[in-house]
């Protein structure tokens, strides 16, 4: 136990302190991996490497692969060019323009700084041509990236129930589950919320002119990427995207494994031509498949130790042993809430997963809204530089200090956080 603990502990300060150590979080993962496959901690080290092989894992690397295939078509450039045609001129129609199209690109993109950095030259562009402020425009673009990253089940959203169940395997706690849509039955309401929010009420807390020198975003809208696919590889990126969601929300009937659906599809794309295979290898983000690797394998060896139930019924006590799901949701969503503005909320969500779900296990109450809370509060990540990488981005863009980002963010996170909280926890009750 006291070894395990102290792997659990280098892991939990290795990703808190990385980047003083001059290093990243992938690489403490990758050294927590090894060190449980050296500590004899599991009866066989080979029990290590079937992680790496978990249904789950595959699943997420594939859909990396498979949202890739969409996002090498030209639909993301088309979609800006009708928002701009749409719009007019108008300020209200032409937020909601990118407004929208962050929302549908950050279902399908894994990650909001590359959303972020799509959206925000072409907006840039077009508040120029409108002399519009762009202080008016980026915070809504921003609050719309982070704020509904994957709440649909496509591309990585699509996911998320995968990688939750692998965690609630690894640590033993497998009288529940969750289904692909549940963190959409958990999050979409918040969603829409946060749109509308962005749309109509946004603008009005973000500065009338930017508070310091703006980065010239516009500079980099209409630089020339990878040479367009023919109108076949064209197609067939879309076509192979979209049947591949459809298969994964109707895949029981189907009789198929979610990893199945998704790793033909990832197969397909590179086979037809639509992805190289050197841009296949290079959408798969493997820092983050890592960080779940490394919390995979811990698990298993804290089970083995039983250091995981003794974590749990801590945790339980502290609780107070409470039935209240409402009480056990918000504080699953407040602490990670609080930590995320200060330190990456990817690193937020790995360090309180196995918190939170060995404290379900010894209070026996349901993990799957908790799971699902613990999901959303990482990613109401915009009231600090330090909650996600693509806030300073959002900053230089929009010409917004310190000061802007508490003004703008502390309604939508407030009312993020009371919706949240009561509609999953009525969803998914605890008990």
């Amino acid at each position: 136990m006291w070894i395990c603990l102290a792997i659990f502990a280098f892991m939990l300060l290795g990703y808190v302190f990385a980047d003083k150590l001059h290093t990243s979080s992938g690489v403490i993962a990758t050294a927590v991996f090894a060190l449980v496959a050296f500590s004899g901690l599991l009866e066989k080290p080979s029990e290590v490497l079937t992680v790496l092989g978990n249904a789950n894992v595959t699943l997420i690397v594939s859909m990396f692969i498979v949202s890739a295939g969409f996002n090498r078509t030209q639909t993301v450039n088309k979609l800006a060019g009708l928002v701009s045609k749409i719009s007019g001129g108008n300020f209200t129609r032409m937020l909601a323009g990118y407004v929208l199209l962050t929302f549908a690109l950050s279902q399908f993109i894994p990650s909001p700084l590359a959303v972020f950095a799509i959206v925000s030259p072409l907006a840039a562009v077009v508040c120029k041509e409108n002399n519009i402020s762009v202080s008016k425009v980026m915070f809504p673009i921003v609050l719309t990236d982070v704020g509904t990253c994957g709440s649909i089940p496509v591309g990585s959203g699509a996911t998320t129930f995968a990688t939750m169940n692998g965690y609630l395997e690894s640590y033993g706690y497998t009288d529940y589950s969750m289904a692909l849509l549940d963190p959409f039955k958990g999050r979409w309401l918040v969603s829409i919320l946060i749109v509308l929010f962005s749309i109509f009420i946004a603008p009005r807390f973000c500065p009338e002119q930017p508070s310091v020198t703006v980065a010239e975003a516009e500079s980099k809208a209409g630089k020339k990427g990878p040479a367009p696919l023919d109108t076949v590889r064209e197609f067939l990126g879309v076509a192979i995207f979209v049947l591949t969601t459809v298969c994964l929300i109707f895949q029981t009937k189907l009789g198929l494994a979610s990893w199945q659906i998704a790793l033909a599809g990832a197969a397909i794309l590179c086979i037809t031509g639509v992805l190289k295979p050197n841009e296949a290898a290079a959408a798969v983000p493997i820092r983050i498949v890592m960080l779940i690797v490394a919390a995979l394998s811990l698990g298993k060896a804290m089970i083995a130790c039983g250091l995981g139930d003794l974590i749990g019924d801590a945790m339980a006590n502290a609780l107070g042993g409470t039935t209240n799901g409402y009480v056990i949701g918000a504080v699953f969503f407040v602490v990670p809430f609080i930590l995320t503005q200060f330190m990456q909320n990817q690193s937020v969500q790995n360090i309180f997963l196995p918190i939170l779900i060995l404290t379900c296990k010894s209070l026996g109450c349901n993990p799957i809204g908790p799971l699902i809370l613990l999901n959303a509060s990482t990613l109401t990540a915009f009231l600090t530089p330090m909650a996600t990488p693509v806030i300073p981005v959002c900053m230089d863009a929009g010409g917004y200090n310190q000061r802007d980002l508490l003004k703008m963010g502390w309604l939508p996170s407030l009312v993020i956080a009371v919706v949240s909280v009561i509609v999953v926890m009525t969803i998914f009750p605890a008990y």
